[in-house]
């Protein structure tokens, strides 16, 4: 056996003569990990937001009548068709009647000039809120197509080939 004493002291690597490096501030680690939380929060709310601003829940007219107080003047779609010649008032208005299932409601619209289809007749969704007069305010007025331009003319609508 060998009298030399035993070397205790920390290996840093093979010859590099380094010093041994002190332990990570956890400082550091804790930060980048409330940076990502952050993010992730920001993103998921910003989610939140664009889904609640895009999906308008859609009502028939009836049913929106029928709820008109818990509506109160919330955002909504409603459907139906338009009764009567719709009228301009005051150049920035146009006013009509919607109906559906039995029930009807006023309505001023006083968003963008209506689709070129839109008339008497034609059913619509609408895009708006209830005004505290009971009438329903429309910003955007959407054109509901059925397939009837296809029954009523064949000759103008070609099929695509199968």
């Amino acid at each position: 056996m060998s009298d030399a004493p035993l070397d205790l002291s920390p290996r840093t690597g093979p010859d590099d003569g380094a010093t041994p490096r002190p332990p990570r501030s956890r400082g550091r680690g804790l930060l980048i990990g409330a940076v990502i939380l952050a993010l992730l929060g920001g993103i998921v709310a910003l989610l939140i937001v664009q889904v609640q601003g895009s999906s308008l829940y859609y009502y028939n007219v009836d049913e929106a009548v029928a709820q008109r107080e818990s509506l109160g003047d919330r955002d909504i779609r409603i459907q139906g068709t338009v009764v009567g010649e719709p009228t301009e008032v005051g150049g920035d208005a146009l006013v009509f009647d919607l109906a559906f299932g039995g029930e009807s409601v006023a309505v001023r619209h006083l968003g963008p000039e209506p689709p070129p289809l839109f008339d008497a007749g034609v059913p619509s969704v609408l895009e708006g809120h209830f005004a505290d007069d009971g009438a329903f305010v429309s910003e955007r007025i959407v054109i509901k197509h059925s397939e009837e331009y296809r029954e009523d003319n064949p000759e103008h609508v070609e099929d695509a080939p199968t």
